[in-house]
């Protein structure tokens, strides 16, 4: 059963003013260039959100408190920038050939582009439809914060701190779990997947009555049922690195904003046991922490700091390291960088020319690709970007979408990932006969 709290008027009031602060191509194999105006105002339409169950033993109080805390949040559309849409950017010849998996917050929908910006395949499906009975109004309901594509076409959708649902390849639902998923899944072989749940209680033992946001990893198997859950907190506070983590509560409730999960497939194993097939790469924003999580033993078994701050997306590589989105708000200036887990070693990977630099403060994506370019989601923006090696941009997408109550926002990019060019599509039907077309939002 759902509970939705009363929040006294003056908490209230509290929150809410804290919420006041073309596509070219050439297929020739030349490139096709419009450069576009960026670096607008960093203003933005602002949502509240709720990423958790509240803990029925809860006081008004303490309730009340969350609320306020809850004043921080994502927004479908940040940035005010006026760019041209789609693919602007196109160098045939240097970018890794496949099929983009688009997940834009204009609309609880994701979408099947290829390299010229042209749409194969869109899934959707309203929140009301995959939980008709779900109580209280809730902003997040209108996005996917993250995705997922099966080989036949399946695809998991995450609506933020609400639920979790999967549908088929014409966007039927096939399952919907009421576990109150944030940021990142991790699907098994099997059809089991990990996801990312909160709740907000009071834990004695880091603070006696002020109520905090405990980050989960749940387990759910091929219905969307519960199997184990794992708290992320105790995992650390139970591991020898837990001394990396000072326990201090971020903005009055925030422990570790536990920000994306990755299964890991073995191939570290032999340079380090703790990076076992089946482990977890987790990575815990508010301690500027990426860390192996054992599911088996419940406990971290390796954690990393650096000079990261505030990333998200830590992705384990060919060449034995780990790559990171470094968000590093402080300094409004984002980066990418790979870690060697052995050594500590940071290598910078991109970082943006000082003329036009790449910045996110949430969210955020780094994509190694195949031909050893980096795919890059600056999620703010509302763009996508391939970098080679050297830092050249071979790609470059916006967000074709707009947001907000006059559609002045460029739509913000939950994800932008590149299937490889052998993906199976023999489930990809005629884009005339897609499911969705001609209700690809605004």
């Amino acid at each position: 059963m759902w509970s939705q709290p009363h929040v006294p008027a003056n908490i209230a009031l509290l929150a809410a003013l804290a919420l006041c602060f073309g596509c070219g191509r050439d297929d020739t194999g030349g490139t096709t260039d419009t450069v576009p105006k960026r670096g607008g105002p960093a203003e933005g339409r602002w949502h509240t959100y709720r990423t958790h169950r509240f803990d029925e033993g809860l006081t008004e109080e303490q309730r009340a408190e969350i609320a306020a805390l809850e004043a921080l949040s994502y927004t479908d559309g940040k940035h005010t920038t006026d760019v041209p849409r789609g693919v602007t950017r196109h160098i045939l010849k240097s970018t890794a050939p496949g099929l983009n998996l688009v997940n834009s917050a204009h609309a609880a929908q994701a979408q099947l582009v290829d390299m010229q910006g042209e749409v194969l395949h869109t899934w959707a499906m309203p929140f009301t439809e995959a939980f008709p009975n779900f109580p209280g109004k809730h902003n997040h309901r209108s996005f996917w914060r993250r995705t997922h594509l099966f080989d036949n076409g399946d695809l998991l959708a995450i609506f933020e701190g609400l639920g979790i649902i999967k549908i088929d390849k014409d966007s039927r639902l096939m399952w919907a779990s009421t576990e109150r998923a944030h940021h990142d899944m991790a699907p098994l072989p099997d059809g089991r997947v990990w996801v990312l749940t909160r709740e907000a209680h009071v834990i004695a033992r880091l603070h006696k009555r002020r109520p905090v946001l405990e980050d989960f990893l749940v387990l759910l198997d091929a219905r969307g049922k519960q199997v184990q859950r794992i708290s992320v907190v105790e995992a650390l506070e139970n591991s020898p690195y837990s001394d990396m983590w000072d326990r201090k509560i971020w903005r009055e409730g925030i422990l570790l904003h536990t920000n994306s999960v990755e299964l890991l497939d073995g191939s570290l194993a032999d340079a380090n046991p703790a990076f076992k097939a089946g482990n977890l790469l987790v990575s815990m924003r508010m301690p500027h922490m990426v860390a192996v999580l054992d599911p088996g033993q419940e406990k971290i078994v390796w954690a990393h700091t650096g000079s990261y701050r505030f990333q998200h997306d830590p992705s384990v590589l060919e060449n034995g390291r780990i790559l990171v989105f470094d968000n590093n708000p402080p300094l409004e200036a984002s980066a990418i960088v790979e870690i060697d887990p052995t050594s500590g070693e940071e290598t910078l990977v991109y970082r943006g020319p000082e003329s036009d630099p790449f910045y996110s403060e949430t969210c955020g994506l780094a994509q190694r690709l195949p031909n050893g370019n980096t795919l890059i989601t600056e999620s703010d923006y509302g763009r996508a970007l391939e970098v080679t090696p050297d830092g050249e941009t071979v790609w470059e997408f916006y967000s074709p979408f707009s947001a907000g109550e006059n559609d002045e926002y460029i739509a913000t990019l939950m994800e932008v990932v590149r299937l490889p060019g052998d993906s199976p599509t023999n489930w990809l039907k005629n884009p005339g006969e897609m499911p969705g077309k001609g209700s690809e939002g605004r």
